[in-house]
């Protein structure tokens, strides 16, 4: 476990594990990876920076809150799970814009990826010290996605996404001072299929 790094400007890592996972056809937050949920995991994940950890829940919000509730953070239950992950963002960063007033920036988070290692975690909040104005955006076979770093100023037009998009307006609408990292275990579990994957992986890569 690495130092900590909590002051009231830390970045806030903030992670979303409020869909349905309707492709998955289950309670996805709760697969099994590993003996451990897949979003305990994740925030268990998160933890290890000393960063404050915001959770957003919605879908099945009960029984995903019940594999998390003796950790070391906060949860935030959002009803409108069902209009998408821009909605359940926009949740979230309301709830840091509130709860955080002097944090720096907020680091998106989602619970489906759990071969993220602690490197690009590692790497994204030195990056975010060393020029606290670029958007990180994490990449995995070219393709742009969370983990992303947003700075503080980027808080407003967050709050007003909605829908299934997420941020990727504001990605792209922000090009000029984005800086991409690339993020090698950014597998999303989005079906039964790619769990297999997952646990392949993590079997074929396990210490002998």
């Amino acid at each position: 476990m690495s130092a900590t790094i909590e002051s009231d400007e830390s970045p806030v890592i903030l992670l979303l594990a409020a869909g349905e996972g309707q492709r998955y056809g289950g309670i996805k937050q709760l697969a099994n990876i590993q003996g451990e949920p897949m979003v305990r995991r994740a925030a268990r994940t998160a933890l290890t920076y000393g960063a404050p950890v915001v959770v957003v829940t919605g879908a099945y919000a009960e029984q995903v809150e019940a594999v998390l509730r003796d950790l070391p953070l906060r949860i935030v239950r959002f009803d409108g799970w069902q209009q998408g992950m821009g909605s359940s963002l926009a949740a979230g960063i309301r709830y840091v814009h509130a709860n955080y007033p002097q944090t720096s920036a907020a680091l998106l988070c989602l619970a489906d990826q759990p071969l993220l290692g602690t490197a690009i975690f590692r790497e994204m909040l030195q990056r975010q010290t060393e020029f606290p104005q670029r958007l990180l955006v994490t990449e995995h076979h070219g393709v742009s996605g969370p983990p992303v770093m947003f700075p503080r100023d980027c808080f407003a037009a967050l709050m007003a996404c909605s829908g299934p998009r997420g941020a990727h307006a504001l990605i792209e609408q922000e090009a000029a001072r984005v800086e991409r990292l690339s993020a090698p275990g950014g597998i999303d579990v989005d079906t039964p299929q790619d769990l297999q994957r997952v646990q392949d992986w993590l079997l074929a890569n396990a210490p002998h």
